[in-house]
């Protein structure tokens, strides 16, 4: 007998389940327009510029918040969140993707079978094209370099590595 109702269930979530799921969290994202990913991008180099400074104190973050909110002339700060939120999750997708491409080479052959079907799952962009469309990732994609760029100096920034 179980310790619980609950250790029996199937836990696997079905692609359909999956499905459902992204469209619906698509109707809650907002699309993202080419000028508003410049905007985002403002935001991000005027974060950095003012974060990256060695001297800071504590304060640092809101104050580079404000400054990319006011470099990006977004007014509305959820669009804003929502923007960057999207910009995380593909770029983190996209950086963990080409780690582990540049890696191989290295790798013994039973470890790089299981880092290429890792590779195969990190390379489908057809689950984020789900939640934030498919012309939003191919937006994403025509800026990947500077994207990608962005994303590894703001995490080494609020890593404080």
């Amino acid at each position: 007998m179980s310790r619980s109702m609950f250790d029996d269930l199937e836990t696997e979530r079905s692609a359909q389940f999956e499905s459902a799921d992204a469209r619906t969290l698509r109707l809650a994202a907002h699309p993202l327009t080419p000028e508003e990913l410049e905007s985002l991008v403002r935001y991000q180099e005027a974060f950095l510029t003012h974060g990256e400074q060695p001297s800071l104190g504590h304060e640092a973050l809101s104050t580079s918040h404000q400054r990319g909110l006011e470099a990006s002339g977004m007014k509305d700060v959820r669009v804003v969140e929502q923007g960057l939120s999207l910009l995380r999750a593909y770029c983190g997708q996209r950086w963990t993707a080409r780690k582990i491409a540049s890696r191989l080479p290295e790798l013994d052959e039973e470890k790089a079978s299981k880092a290429r079907d890792e590779l195969r799952r990190l390379e489908d962009m057809e689950p984020l094209a789900r939640r934030y469309g498919q012309e939003v990732i191919d937006l994403l994609r025509q800026n990947e370099d500077r994207l990608l760029a962005l994303h590894i100096r703001m995490q080494k920034l609020l890593s404080g590595t």
